[in-house]
C-alpha cells in the first residue's frame, strides 16, 4: 500500500525503523535530497586562508600512514597473505582505540598481525589510472574540509572484488533518502544527464552535523563571515591599488571650466594617476589647479586592521592556533603548537576515515581484515630519550626492544638488560648463592668474635679490616 501522491510503500514499514521516516517531509524520499549549503560556491572559497588551511589539514590526512591488519580467530598461520607480527604496544593501542576495539575482527582475535601484500594494498596505491594514494585521502579530506562530504565509488570486477576507486566531486552530488532503509541511493548530475548509484556502491565520507542527518557540515560552513570579510578587505585593498576604492585626494580650482575643459582635464589625471604603474607620479599642474590630499579616515584604518582577526577565526575553525604560522615562535612553542594540532584536528579526521572504511570497504575482501592509521600525534624527542634511559637503567626493557619501539634494526649485543651490578632482587643479597664471580666468600665472624672485635675498638676494626684484605688478596694468588 502507497502514500497517495508519493512513492512510499508503508507495507514496508513493518518491523522497520518508525524515526527513519518521520526525518523528512514524505515527499522528500525517493528523490535526489538538496544539501543546506551550495556547495559549488564553498569550492570556489578554496583561496586565501580557507586555501592555506584546509591543505594544509587535507596533506596531514594523506601523510599518515595506513595500515592493513588481520584478527586472527586462532593460531592457525594465515596461508593466502604475507604478513608480519606487531609489536605488544601496537597491538595495546588496537585494541585500546575507541575505533577499532569494538570490531568483531579485532575483539575476537587472539592475534593481531599486519598485512603486507593484499589486493587492498594494492587498491590504496593504484586507485585508478589517474590517482595514487596519497591523492586519494589528500581529496578525500579536502572535499570534507571545504564542503563536509567526500564520496568514492567503488569500481569491482565481475566476481565482485573492489578494482578501483574513484572520488565523485560533491557538488552535484544528492543522496536518496529512503523511508525504510535510510538511504536508497545516490545521484550524480544535473537535469536530465543523472547517474544512480546503489547505496552499496558508494562510500560516504562525512563531518558531523547538527541540523542535517544525511549531509556533513564544513568548517568553513562555520566561518562564512569571516570568509566574507577576508575577501571583501582583499578587494578593497585591490580597488585602492587601482585607485577606486576610496579617495586619495582631489583636483581643486577657483576658476570655473567649461565643459571641454573638465573633460579634457579629468581625462588627462586618469591617464596620468590612475592605476598601479602610474603610482608615484608627480602632477603638473595648470595655473590655478591645486591638489588637495585626503588622509585614510579612522573607519578605513579599522577596517583594515580587522585582517588578523578574520585569519585567526578562519584558523581556528580548522583546528590550527596562530603558533602553527608565527613565523617568530620559538621551537618549543612550535612543538607543541603542532602536537596539539595532530591530536585535536588530525586525529580525529583519522579515526573517521578508518571507521568508514572499516564499515564499507574492509568486508567486501576479508571479515578479519580491517585497516587503521598511524598515531600522527608526534612523540616528544626529549621526553623519549629520558623514557629509554629510565628503561634501560632500570632493566624494564633492553636495547633491542626500545630499538623496536623506534622502527630500528635490532642489534646483536642488544639483547641483554643493562643493570647496575647493585640492583639484584630483595632478599637475595646475601649466602654462598651471591659469591662474586672469583668464588670468594668473605668469613663472618660468630657472636663472640664480635664482641670481640667490637671490645678492641677502632684498633679492633681495623685490625679485623687488614685481616680480610689479606683473605680477598690471598684469594687472587697475590
Amino acid at each position: 500500500m502507497k502514500i497517495p501522491f508519493t512513492n512510499i510503500d508503508i507495507s514496508r514499514r513493518n518491523g522497520g525503523n518508525k524515526l527513519i521516516g518521520k526525518l523528512l517531509w514524505p515527499f522528500s524520499y525517493n528523490k535526489g535530497l538538496l544539501p543546506d549549503s551550495n556547495f559549488a560556491n564553498y569550492l570556489k572559497a578554496y583561496t586565501g586562508w580557507v586555501y592555506t588551511a584546509s591543505s594544509k589539514n587535507a596533506t596531514a590526512v594523506a601523510s599518515t600512514p595506513i595500515r592493513v591488519y588481520a584478527g586472527k580467530p586462532n593460531t592457525n598461520p594465515l596461508k593466502n597473505y604475507k604478513f608480519k607480527a606487531i609489536s605488544r604496544e601496537k597491538e595495546a593501542d588496537i585494541r585500546n582505540r575507541p575505533s577499532l576495539l569494538n570490531l568483531p575482527q579485532v575483539k575476537q582475535a587472539v592475534e593481531i598481525v599486519e598485512i603486507l601484500e593484499h589486493p587492498m594494498l594494492q587498491l590504496f596505491r593504484h586507485v585508478n589510472s589517474y590517482m595514487n594514494q596519497f591523492s586519494l585521502f589528500e581529496i578525500t579530506d579536502l572535499y570534507q574540509e571545504l564542503c563536509g562530504n567526500a564520496y568514492w565509488y567503488i569500481l569491482k570486477d565481475k566476481l565482485g572484488i573492489p578494482r578501483e576507486l574513484w572520488v565523485i566531486p560533491p557538488a552535484s552530488f544528492q543522496i536518496i533518502p529512503d523511508p525504510i532503509d535510510f538511504i536508497k541511493g545516490y545521484v550524480y548530475g544535473l537535469g536530465l544527464q543523472q547517474q544512480f548509484f546503489e547505496e552499496g556502491e558508494i562510500v560516504h565520507f562525512k563531518m558531523p552535523s547538527p541540523t542535517n542527518v544525511y549531509y556533513g557540515q564544513s568548517p568553513l560552513s562555520a566561518v562564512t563571515s569571516s570568509y566574507n570579510i577576508s575577501r571583501n578587505i582583499n578587494r578593497y585593498e585591490n580597488f585602492i591599488f587601482q585607485n577606486m576604492g576610496r579617495l586619495e585626494g582631489a583636483f581643486e580650482t577657483d576658476n570655473e571650466l567649461s565643459t571641454y575643459e573638465f573633460e579634457r582635464l579629468k581625462q588627462e589625471i586618469d591617464q596620468t594617476f590612475r592605476g598601479t604603474e602610474n603610482v608615484g607620479k608627480s602632477p603638473l599642474l595648470e595655473k590655478g589647479v591645486k591638489y588637495k590630499s585626503y588622509g585614510a579616515t579612522p573607519k578605513d584604518l579599522s577596517f583594515l586592521r580587522g585582517r588578523p582577526y578574520v585569519k585567526e577565526e578562519i584558523l581556528n575553525a580548522y583546528g590550527q592556533s596562530l603558533g602553527l604560522w608565527d613565523k617568530d615562535s620559538t621551537r618549543a612553542n612550535a612543538t607543541v603548537a603542532n602536537e596539539n594540532f595532530m591530536r585535536d584536528a588530525i586525529r580525529p579526521r583519522l579515526i573517521r576515515t578508518e571507521e568508514k572504511i572499516n564499515e564499507k570497504l574492509s568486508p567486501q575482501y576479508d571479515e578479519n581484515l580491517f585497516v587503521a592509521f598511524d598515531n600522527p600525534v608526534p612523540i616528544d624527542p626529549e621526553f623519549r630519550l629520558k623514557q629509554v634511559e629510565s628503561h634501560l637503567k632500570s632493566g624494564y626493557s633492553n636495547i633491542n626492544m626500545e630499538r623496536e619501539e623506534d622502527n630500528k634494526d635490532p642489534v646483536p649485543w642488544g639483547d641483554k638488560p643493562i643493570l647496575n651490578k647493585n640492583m639484584v632482587p630483595l632478599g637475595e643479597g646475601e649466602g654462598p648463592e651471591n659469591e662474586d664471580n672469583d668464588g670468594w666468600v668473605p668469613s663472618v665472624p660468630d657472636e663472640e668474635g664480635l664482641k670481640r672485635i667490637l671490645s678492641g675498638g677502632i684498633e679492633g676494626i681495623s685490625n679485623h679490616l687488614g685481616e680480610l684484605i689479606i683473605q680477598r688478596l690471598q684469594n687472587h694468588g697475590r
